[in-house]
């Protein structure tokens, strides 16, 4: 098993006692760790963002206490996905929900081994096709994909890997950035095995892709990001809450994963190479 998980799986440990907090010392996160195996890696628990409620008691006096409402989370260690309950009113966007998994995550156990945890959503193939985002636009002036070098993924794209790879490690970059660009806006992309693999690499949770130029019938130049859509998974019959969480045992949340891995899964075989 790859010390790198080990390290993710202890930094979320590590912030159960010492959440993250801002410059003025207000907790910005707050997690908890229910179940926990090391062996299976069998994780899951709650975590909650810090909100302030403002009102006033029953003799009209002002009051101000802190909120943390709770939302459950899994951790696959298989795939390295962390799924979260879906509350909007908590996490607007699935890229809000990842960036605060990377607060939490990226604490001193990981700071001490110069290693950093880089989160973003996998993306919903059927509703965040890039080519139906890119055949909108009248002209193209740029495509930028912003990408993450692998240090946790499966044998996927296993080309990207190694280039991505090789890059980080003769620049010690942790973000590496391909910009498509033509200064006329006639930028034309085809879905060749390079741009391909940015594609797939993004939507499996490696980066981000932004598309900026006019769409058909505007005037005004636009850009359209990748984050507009993430994975849902729908467990039906569950209703985990904290209380049940508490009773689970590392095989009952690891045969709930296994039960709904192949929903969100992202080497799904499509354009791995043999």
């Amino acid at each position: 098993m790859s010390k790198d998980i080990l390290s993710f799986e202890d930094a979320l440990n590590h912030s159960v006692g010492e959440p993250p907090q801002n410059e003025q010392g207000h907790v910005l996160f707050s997690i908890k760790v229910s179940v926990y195996d090391r062996n299976t890696g069998a994780m899951a628990g709650m975590v909650a963002k810090a909100k302030s409620l403002h009102g006033h008691d029953s003799d009209f006096n002002e009051y101000s206490v802190d909120d943390y409402p709770p939302m459950v989370w899994f951790w696959d260690r298989e795939q390295q996905v962390v799924l979260l309950e879906k509350k909007t009113t908590v996490f607007s966007t699935p890229t809000a929900a990842c960036k605060a998994f990377e607060k939490i995550a990226n604490n001193y156990e990981l700071a001490m081994l110069g290693i950093r945890a880089e989160i973003e959503p996998v993306l919903n193939r059927n509703e965040q096709n890039f080519w139906d985002e890119y055949d909108k636009f009248e002209v193209v002036q740029s495509v930028t994909f912003e990408l993450t070098p692998p240090n946790l993924f499966g044998e996927t794209e296993k080309e990207m890997k190694k280039a991505l790879n090789d890059t980080a490690k003769s620049t010690n970059a942790n973000k590496v950035t391909a910009i498509f660009e033509n200064k006329d806006k006639k930028l034309k992309l085809k879905n060749d095995s390079w741009v391909g693999n940015l594609i797939s690499w993004c939507r499996k949770g490696g980066g981000h892709w932004s598309l900026k130029g006019h769409l058909h019938g505007k005037k005004t130049q636009m850009t359209v990001k990748s984050e507009k859509t993430a994975k849902i998974v729908h467990m039906k019959g569950q209703g985990i809450t904290e209380v049940t969480l508490t009773n689970y045992a590392p095989h009952d949340v690891k045969d709930i994963v296994e039960l709904y891995r192949d929903d969100y899964r992202y080497d799904d075989g499509i354009e791995k190479v043999s």
